[in-house]
């Protein structure tokens, strides 16, 4: 299931054990675990990912980022 966000962006729902690896686990449960933060997971490709607890949908979303500015 996908759906559009924005002109370059799609939100679909995968499986964490897809997503990445044990960095990526442990961001997730901990953004799952402490639900007010964000979690910033560097990979070593150069991409960042960073988790965030959504409470309307009761999960944890997830958003990869090519690059991050700050």
């Amino acid at each position: 299931m996908a759906a559009p966000i924005a002109e370059d962006t799609i939100a679909e729902i995968v499986p964490l054990a897809e997503f990445g690896g044990t960095r990526h686990l442990s961001a997730a449960k901990f953004a799952q675990d402490q639900r007010d933060v964000i979690a910033l997971v560097a990979s070593q490709d150069g991409r960042f990912t960073l988790f965030a607890w959504s409470n309307p949908e009761n999960l944890v979303h997830a958003n990869r980022r090519e690059a991050l500015v700050l």
